[in-house]
């Protein structure tokens, strides 16, 4: 018999659906104001530990920035030091070098014995009675701190101008007599280090020195220069590097303080918080939290009590209707007022049948959705890690570059100053060690985005020859190289300075193979390959470069994983997993490939595959004599490090140049908007301010569209937006530069003599 659908007057026990929903609601609500409590303290010391934390990433971020100070100081100590003059004791003619090198400047330059007596000073007219230098005559401490890379002072009061200061030194031999050449500034000098990283509203940020004085700092320099810093803060310090105080600033605010200590000058970095500020914004957070979370909690009571009632009268009549479908009885379509409930009613006939079809559709269209996830999210980790690498590496890149540039320049300032030719013989070596660096530089690029080519055909007789020794000085004279090539080995058309770089990983990855000693070979052979003889090489004419090594030899798992990115079988900290990837990159990029041999306790060989090439090899270069042609016309120089700007100044000027500098795009602008005159711009591209060198270029180009301008940059990039400019590498020849800046204003000058004539020809 079937069964009956309840009576329309048999009302269904309101308990059962809505009651349920209100205690469920109910038993929510709880839970919910105690997870809100709870989040709300996590959020209080999530934001004072995010605040602590960013604090001591500036503070470190800060540390090698006061490094860099030291660092550039020291090299244009260094750069001097190769000075003829004070290494043969004619110190009349190097005080004049080095007054003109901090001409115009606040620095000073110092040469002092060993115990301290000054013998020239520039701040002091030549030949007048020197005093002790106190730069560096602290006594040491009890116990002595670990080697620093820098020869930093700590701060002192200036025997000449009375001012604090502090000082970098080199060691130098004057005729045969060790002393010490000396860089000194004011500590003013270092606030600039607060300007170009400013700190964040009511952060202090203090540069200690290794004592513990105050060098620079942002809230009243002037007031609280050279005083100390609190006890608690000293003994802080001298327990650890790093760290986080509580404690009081000069100005008696308390303070969370963290400090970082400079790796290579000793020096102290201090970011103080201030502790009400640090509380109040932590606790902004949690009652924010709080208070999002219990109106959260009012609107959801309110939303489920409506809800329960539009949802009880639909699910009862369900309930009927399937009470009725049990039995056997027809069912009426009705409108329930909820979506769901309607199409679940139509739906209950045909659910049975068709239920395991959806199910199983459902199943592969989820698979294939989770694989098409996986696919896009491995292919943007890939992107995040190579964008990762190339802003990394580029921007090493370019401050090295900067630096390059102040060696570079500065030698070639030596090598003009000097007769011994020596001397000139090591300036020309340091030169060609310089040009090689910044060759290298432009590998760090390689890995992180592709840059334009340096292609050129190479003739391997002489090329390797040359490299074996680099490689013998990279690899130790412990380790016997040998390098035998073909009589009429084959021309390959390829990057030399990433070729050169790729036979270097490798006869270091050799030399760590066999422990420091051993037997290394490289191997220059003609091969004609047949298809599929060798794997992802094409039929044809190569150059194999093999790198034969009798070290402990890999496995057969390692070298099938030893070209990919990150891979490498050394310990932890001793290896980056580039070298063989730099390699493989090389070779698949002309058109090769790469090749491993292998067994433990044999040794390993590698080969590098190069197509042949049947263009005419470029004839080597040699050193270029300094230019005698002098120059003329006026050069705005835009460049915001300060010893590049300088150096490059005296240089052009040396040439015939007058040169007119400016640190910024803007300040360039404001000279010329000003009524500065200029025949043409040399101009860096990557420069703090609001604008870029091409951002000037584009300016330049409305506002004084036939000046001309030329581009400086330690990146390697492209020029897209600006195509008609011409664009330098950093580290550049002042010479060639030079020439650039003349055909430049030649150009510009034919372009206007030619306007007249267009005009007269229309």
């Amino acid at each position: 018999m079937p069964l009956r659908a309840p009576a329309a007057s048999r009302p269904l026990s309101p308990s059962s659906i809505s009651g349920k929903l209100k205690a469920m609601v109910w038993l929510m609500v709880l839970p919910t104001v105690l997870l809100s409590v709870m989040a709300g303290v996590a959020v209080f010391h999530t934001e004072r530990r995010a605040a602590i934390n960013a604090a001591m990433e500036t503070a470190e971020a800060l540390s090698l920035v006061t490094d860099r100070e030291m660092a550039v100081r020291t090299a244009l100590l260094q750069a001097l030091s190769v000075s003829p003059s004070l290494r043969e004791g004619r110190l009349d003619q190097f005080y004049w070098e080095a007054a003109r090198l901090v001409a115009g400047s606040v620095n000073t330059i110092v040469l002092s014995r060993p115990d301290g007596q000054q013998v020239l000073n520039t701040r002091v007219p030549w030949g007048q009675a020197l005093s002790l230098t106190p730069a560096f005559l602290h006594p040491p401490p009890k116990d002595p701190p670990k080697e620093r890379a820098l020869t930093v002072s700590d701060i002192y009061l200036g025997a000449t101008d009375k001012r604090l200061s502090f000082a970098v030194r080199v060691p130098v031999t004057v005729n045969g007599e060790t002393m010490n050449l000396g860089f000194g500034s004011p500590v003013s000098e270092l606030q600039q280090i607060f300007r170009q990283q400013p700190l964040p509203e009511g952060w202090l940020g203090v540069v200690l020195d290794s004592r513990g004085y105050v060098a620079a700092r942002t809230l009243d320099p002037e007031q609280r220069a050279g005083q100390r810093a609190s006890t608690n803060m000293l003994g802080a310090i001298e327990r650890a590097d790093r760290g986080i105080v509580d404690a009081r600033t000069l100005d008696g605010v308390p303070v969370v303080t963290v400090f970082a200590r400079a790796p290579d000058s000793g020096w102290v970095v201090l970011i103080g918080l201030s502790r009400s500020q640090l509380g109040q914004s932590a606790w902004a957070a949690f009652g924010l939290t709080l208070c999002v979370s219990l109106i959260f909690i009012v609107v959801a009571i309110l939303v489920a009590r409506r809800i329960g009632g539009s949802i009880v009268r639909p699910l009862q009549r369900l309930r009927d209707d399937a009470l009725l479908l049990g039995g056997g009885g027809g069912i009426s379509a009705s409108a329930s007022g909820l979506e769901e409930v309607d199409i679940v009613q139509q739906a209950l006939v045909a659910a049975s049948e068709e239920r395991s079809g959806h199910d199983r559709r459902l199943r592969d269209e989820i698979e294939a959705a989770v694989a098409q996830t996986r696919t896009a999210q491995e292919a943007a980790l890939r992107s995040q890690k190579l964008e990762a690498l190339g802003r990394l590496t580029g921007g090493i890149a370019h401050d090295f570059n900067n630096l390059l540039q102040t060696m570079t320049t500065g030698l070639q300032l030596a090598r003009r100053l000097s007769t011994d030719a020596r001397a000139n013989n090591a300036l020309a070596a340091c030169q060609r060690a310089t040009t090689k660096a910044a060759q290298l530089t432009r590998q760090l690029l390689a890995f992180g985005r592709q840059q334009v080519g340096h292609e050129t055909v190479i003739d391997l007789r002489q090329q390797l020859p040359e490299l074996i020794e680099l490689v013998r000085g990279a690899v130790g004279s412990a380790i016997e190289t040998t390098v035998a090539t073909d009589e009429a080995l084959w021309a390959v058309r390829t990057d030399p300075v990433q070729l050169e770089l790729a036979i270097l990983n490798l006869a270091l990855n050799a030399r760590d193979a066999m422990h420091g000693r051993g037997r290394l070979a490289v191997h220059a052979t003609n091969r004609v390959v047949a298809a599929d003889e060798i794997p992802d090489l094409l039929a044809g004419d190569y150059v194999s470069i093999a790198v034969i090594d009798d070290g402990d030899g890999m496995t057969q798992e390692q070298m099938q994983h030893a070209f990919e990115p990150f891979f490498t079988t050394k310990a932890v900290g001793q290896g980056t997993g580039l070298g063989l990837a730099q390699v493989y990159a090389l070779a698949r990029g002309a058109g090769g490939s790469t090749t491993i041999n292998s067994k433990i306790g044999l040794g390993t060989e590698v080969a590098l595959w190069l197509p042949r090439s049947l263009g005419r090899a470029a004839s080597p270069s040699t050193d270029v004599p300094f230019s005698s042609r002098r120059y003329q016309g006026t050069v705005l120089l835009v460049e915001d490090d300060a010893s590049v700007r300088e150096l490059t100044a005296q240089a052009l000027e040396d040439l015939g140049f007058r040169v007119i500098t400016a640190p910024t795009a803007d300040h360039a602008l404001d000279l010329l908007r000003g009524g500065t005159q200029a025949d043409v711009v040399l101009s860096d591209i990557v420069m703090p301010g609001t604008r870029s060198g091409v951002d000037l270029v584009r300016t330049l180009k409305v506002l004084k569209p036939t000046l001309p301008v030329v581009l400086a940059s330690g990146h390697a990039v492209r020029i897209e937006e600006a195509p008609d400019v011409r664009l330098v590498a950093k580290p550049y020849d002042t010479d060639q530069v030079a020439a650039h800046l003349a055909e430049a204003m030649d150009l510009a000058r034919a372009a206007l003599r030619s306007k007249p004539d267009a005009q007269a020809a229309d």
